[in-house]
């Protein structure tokens, strides 16, 4: 026998579902053998909908107001209702659960979509006590997008896959590297009498990063960020969203060894010219193993590529050069990638020898951010 107090009815703002629907998206199980991941729970009550989504790695759970008539919750499948209500004209979308369907209409438009019960959707763990840190939305997610790109897609190292992040003394930092380059980003203004170290893996907060920046209001917010105790599960909170995520175990690999003590060669450089130059150089590294030649001196960067199948290129640029200067070849795309996270017109290129990492950051003092790329060896 149907119980008709699931029979729930509320109606929303189609705009603010639409929202709440595209951050979710974020972390449906779509591809999991368990189906009911690739539905959203929705659960109405007192003029407020909870939206949620997880593929028991992540979980995202959204708070919108609504004008409930019938609480009750059920859950929809996740793709037809991202694809299906942001095309829906803007104005208030009634939503209807009549036996095992729910009926979604608004403006002439409507659709019944089919239910899987709630009970069967997996209860999201709370954080009861942990660590906490309150940080600037918009810096939380500036930092993360200068160090996300680094982290390995390499499963067989864990740890290389997440983002390292440490509250101590000296600010929040964040890190993240696969062995052939690294990112690294600290917020130094924190106050905070709290110390914590965990790997998160880089998806969810390359993820929470998007959300915020399609927030319009989280200019001005905080994110609050929660640590469980036993440092298994972080909490993220801004606004009505609550983003959840487990961490990775394990120890982070010494990463402050993979930076040279110093570096006897410093070049500014126009950033959105090296930019320009690079990609014209990857028309001919391309056939190559993407590798471009750097050579530094006097007061000239030059940039060479070349093919035997395709040919050759060589491009000169002015440059502010301290130093001895040399010669040194990477992956073009570790470049690229590294310069698209720096902030600022300048950049700064520091190198040592052939063979030892180098060095890009920002010329903006105030910046502590700085990306570390290891070199190819040159063929002789």
């Amino acid at each position: 026998m149907k119980n008709p107090a699931n029979n729930m009815k509320f109606k929303i703002s189609q705009e603010d579902f639409a929202k709440a629907l595209s951050a979710s998206s974020r972390s449906t199980g779509a591809k999991s053998n368990l189906p009911i991941l690739s539905n959203i729970l929705i659960n109405c009550s007192k003029n407020n909908l909870e939206v949620t989504s997880t593929n028991l790695e992540t979980a995202i759970k959204i708070a919108i107001p609504c004008k409930t008539e019938k609480e009750g919750k059920t859950t929809l499948p996740g793709r037809t209702l991202f694809e299906f209500i942001p095309q829906l004209p803007e104005g208030e979308i009634t939503v209807e659960k009549l036996g095992e369907e729910v009926l979604l209409s608004a403006k002439g438009y409507s659709a019944r979509l089919a239910t899987m019960p709630a009970d069967e959707f997996p209860a999201i763990p709370k954080i009861t006590s942990g660590k906490e840190l309150k940080i600037g939305a918009r810096d939380f997610a500036k930092n993360v997008q200068k160090v996300e790109y680094c982290a390995s897609q390499d499963e067989s190292r864990p740890a290389l896959t997440g983002i390292l992040c440490e509250l101590d003394k000296k600010g929040f930092l964040m890190v993240a590297t696969d062995g052939y380059r690294l990112g690294f980003s600290q917020i130094t203004d924190i106050k905070s009498a709290q110390v914590f170290k965990l790997i998160i893996p880089a998806p969810p907060p390359s993820e929470l990063a998007k959300i915020i920046g399609e927030t319009e209001s989280a200019g001005g917010e905080q994110l609050t960020i929660l640590v469980a105790n036993q440092l298994n599960q972080v909490e993220f909170k801004i606004g009505g969203i609550e983003f959840t995520t487990r961490t990775i175990e394990g120890e982070y690999p010494g990463w402050q060894k993979i930076i040279p003590p110093a570096f006897s060669t410093k070049a500014k450089i126009q950033k959105a010219e090296f930019i320009k130059q690079l990609r014209i150089a990857s028309i001919f590294a391309r056939d190559a193993g993407n590798i471009v030649k750097l050579n530094v001196g006097g007061s000239q960067l030059t940039i060479f590529s070349n093919t035997s199948q395709v040919g050759s290129n060589e491009i000169k640029t002015e440059a502010q050069i301290e130093g001895s200067g040399g010669e040194i070849a990477f992956n073009f795309r570790y470049l690229l990638e590294a310069l698209s996270a720096i902030e600022g017109e300048d950049v700064f290129f520091e190198m040592g020898e052939s063979l030892t990492p180098a060095r890009l950051k920002s010329t903006e003092p105030k910046e502590s951010s700085f990306h570390i790329i290891m070199p190819v060896r040159l063929q002789s």
